[in-house]
């Protein structure tokens, strides 16, 4: 199978492979929080959790796949609320594959979360933004319980010399939180977290606009300088850029990984799972949920190597999009407006995707 691309000079000639290797599943869009900064709380989607059956055909599609090896449960949505996470990491563990969760730490218990681990789970990404002490009104998580779980694993773990689970922490940085990420990496460092991955945040409402970092409203460096010495004292450090560059790089893409919707939709990344409304640089921009097809009609693979895909991934592997965050033209472009699509007739478009100007970080084991 191949597929001819037209190009500005010639032709591309593309042979789609089975390359898949991390597949992100969405259990429930469901939550036990309801954070200001989260998209779920300013979109119209409908909520609701994936059925055993689709799960257990979105298992079977992705034995298809020779290089996939990892499993995240993860979407925009609190895993843990799905009535049989636990059977789900059981059942995907026993497969073979590495499994992984994103979670708020908040609604399973210590009992819980590593009954978790006893089904095969490999790894956690928690949600940490703030030091216990901190008070800001963005703050959505009960930071110092997150913290007394995530120390408890970690000493779990080395009392049962089992060598996992991994820890990884999510940190989204904001106006009210930047001073004090130095101290909160200590801190995750202290607990044991093997990997603190410091993002940025996407405002979702147009009361957030103000409280990003990367716009140059705020010196971000003496900041970068404390986190890079702490990175070479046995934490592994995933940061963000503070200032928009002009290198694009797409870690979702360059990981090979999908992600599945708790309604069988599959969408190229976590930007078009859903429809919600962001502000790039203040500047208002709807972005619609995209799917390339639905696991309840067609199989994964089938839908991975599809013409549409398979143009999306070699346009966005190669950056074959225009750069419109920093475009002239931004203020009065229509293209701009949504992600439908852009100048250079790529639907849908990546164009104004702060993902791939690594302002934001995905969650994706590396």
């Amino acid at each position: 199978m191949r597929y001819v691309f037209p190009g500005f000079d010639g032709e591309f000639v593309v042979k789609p492979k089975l390359d898949l290797r991390v597949l992100f599943i969405e259990p429930t869009t469901r939550c036990n929080l309801k954070c200001e900064v989260c998209f779920k709380q300013h979109w119209m989607d409908q909520e609701g959790e994936m059925e055993w059956e689709l799960f257990e055909k979105i298992l079977k599609d992705a034995t298809k796949f020779p290089r996939l090896e990892t499993i995240v449960f993860g979407g925009i949505g609190e895993p843990t609320l799905h009535p049989r996470i636990s059977e789900m990491v059981e059942r995907a563990s026993k497969m073979g594959f590495k499994t992984y969760i994103t979670t708020n730490g908040l609604f399973f218990n210590i009992s819980k979360l590593l009954e978790l681990v006893e089904k095969g789970l490999t790894g956690f990404y928690f949600s940490v933004d703030y030091m216990p002490t901190s008070e800001t009104p963005l703050q959505h998580v009960s930071a110092g319980l997150v913290l007394e779980r995530i120390k408890y694993i970690a000493n779990w773990r080395e009392r049962m010399k089992l060598g996992k689970p991994f820890i990884g922490v999510q940190v989204v940085v904001t106006k009210y939180n930047y001073k004090d990420l130095p101290g909160l990496a200590r801190v995750l460092k202290n607990h044991g977290v093997d990997e603190i991955v410091i993002s940025n945040l996407i405002p979702v409402h147009h009361s957030l606009r103000d409280a990003i970092v990367y716009d140059g409203s705020v010196n971000m460096e003496p900041v970068v300088e404390e986190l890079e010495k702490l990175a070479s004292r046995g934490v592994r450090l995933r940061l963000s850029l503070f200032s928009l560059k002009t290198e694009r790089r797409c870690l979702f893409d360059e990981a090979r990984a999908t992600i599945v919707r708790w309604d069988g939709e599959v969408s190229p990344c976590y930007r078009f799972l859903h429809s919600y409304r962001e502000y790039v640089f203040g500047r208002e921009k709807q972005v619609n949920h995209y799917s390339f097809g639905n696991v309840k009609n067609k199989d994964l693979d089938e839908i991975w190597v599809s013409r549409e895909y398979t143009r999306f991934r070699f346009v966005t592997r190669n950056y074959y999009y225009p750069s419109c965050t920093d475009c002239w033209l931004r203020e009065s472009c229509d293209f701009v407006r949504s992600s439908d699509a852009d100048c250079w007739a790529n639907q849908p478009s990546c164009g104004d995707c702060l993902w791939a100007r690594n302002l934001i970080q995905c969650p994706i084991p590396v």
